[in-house]
């Protein structure tokens, strides 16, 4: 099925390329079938950047949305054994969003982020240690979500001996945004979202108390203006903070790595070239945002009457922004649908989203995309999959927001060292 009542269906969520091709002679707002619901699909590049234009007509807020894994009994556990659901910047707009992007850019300062390059790239040679002997790795597994969590875990302070239940903790803010989940599935996961949350108090608390050089003493001692004077984050507040940069670096860039690994498993050719110039590492980064979007979907409410693109939407709709739809734009990228790291405009794509509520910590998943492939590719040679594999065979991962691979079994040759550091 390609028609609009098939875009919410698991299989198209999973591969929706298929569903955008086949409904862009519509134009570039798609009106899909949602229960009651009326909902859009926006598709266009433009049409986009107009939404985004507007944040007081398409609201970021989740007013209205009908929930996916929410059941009262979970949400009453996280309230008991933790501390509730808390704020977090995508679900804001103006002036309170404002106020909260305005604390993440002094958090998330060039400065810390280029601090973390040399890490980064000893994370990289580090894994690519464990597994460069065998000649083959699961990447999602073996390199995608540990580089990504590591990363994420190190730049807050997580000590490396709580890596493994930190992991586990987050995964389990991940789960809920990649399936449906049953009552019971959803429970587990409030368990463990709860243990994290009480992880993060504690650890805050001893930040306070004995500052280090990390993102959570940082953290820890951030203030922010609401409109009323500087003033120390709350609790609650902080929790929102560290949960969404979290949530981000265990799923997005995660996802970002392996469908990068997975271009240079399609295309042999591009990786050729990119070692004949260097250079390239970069614009092959943005192409592998463009083509294959990580985050494919954001949310907005329409907060009342309005037209986009010419079309009449009213008050109450659900309006779904489709960065994977718009980075295959043909107006804005003739044949989308072919891979070339040659593209014009290619910072154009939104893989990052876009307007004020763009990516906070894309310079840091721009750093991690940049140094892995830079790495992978000096030490590693001959990306193929494994005997037992076959490209549609590959199972995707995600749902209406996050999009990925599930797994990725590669094989590789090493190459002769080079000197890289």
């Amino acid at each position: 099925m390609t028609g609009p009542q098939a875009f919410l269906e698991p299989a198209t969520l999973l591969d929706p390329y298929g569903f955008y091709g086949a409904n862009r002679a519509q134009g570039p707002i798609v009106s899909i079938a949602n229960g009651d619901r009326e909902t859009w699909l926006v598709i266009g590049h433009e049409a986009i950047r107009e939404a985004l234009s507007q944040p007081q007509v398409f609201s970021s807020r989740p007013d209205g949305i009908q929930g996916v894994n929410v059941y009262p009994r979970a949400e009453e556990l996280l309230k008991t054994r933790g501390f509730g659901r808390v704020p977090h910047v995508i679900t804001m707009d103006p002036p309170r969003h404002t106020a909260y992007r305005a604390v993440l850019g002094k958090l998330l300062r060039d400065k810390r982020f280029h601090q973390m390059r040399p890490h980064i790239r000893q994370v990289a040679h580090d894994l690519i240690d464990g597994f460069e002997p065998a000649g083959a790795c699961e990447f999602v597994h073996d390199y995608a979500w540990k580089l990504s969590v590591l990363v994420v875990a190190d730049l807050l302070g997580v000590d490396r001996a709580d890596i493994d239940d930190f992991k586990r903790w987050s995964d389990a803010w991940v789960r809920p945004l990649l399936q449906p989940l049953t009552e019971a599935e959803m429970m587990d996961c409030m368990g463990l979202m709860a243990d994290l949350q009480h992880y993060l108090v504690a650890a805050l608390e001893r930040r306070r108390a004995a500052p280090r050089d990390d993102l959570l003493t940082d953290i820890a001692h951030a203030t922010i203006d609401l409109g009323q004077g500087e003033g120390p984050l709350r609790q609650h507040e902080q929790l929102g903070l560290l949960e969404a940069l979290i949530v981000a670096a265990n799923d997005s860039t995660a996802n970002a790595l392996a469908l990068g690994m997975l271009r240079l498993v399609e295309f042999p050719d591009v990786a050729a070239r990119i070692r004949d110039e260097p250079k390239q590492i970069e614009r092959f980064v943005e192409e592998s945002l463009r083509y294959e979007s990580a985050v494919q979907t954001n949310f907005r409410t329409a907060r009342e009457d309005a037209r986009l693109a010419g079309v009449d939407i009213h008050k109450g709709a659900l309006v779904l922004l489709c960065w994977g739809a718009a980075n295959r734009d043909p107006q804005l990228f003739p044949d989308p649908d072919r891979f070339s790291t040659d593209r014009a405009a290619l910072r154009s794509h939104l893989g990052f989203g876009g307007g004020n509520h763009t990516c906070a910590g894309a310079a840091l998943a721009r750093q991690e995309l940049n140094e892995s492939f830079e790495i992978l590719l000096w030490r590693l040679e001959g990306f193929r999959l494994q005997d037992d594999c076959r490209l549609p065979d590959l199972c995707r991962s995600g749902g209406l927001v996050t999009h990925g691979i599930a797994r990725l079994p590669i094989r590789f040759d090493s190459r002769p060292a080079s000197g890289l550091a």
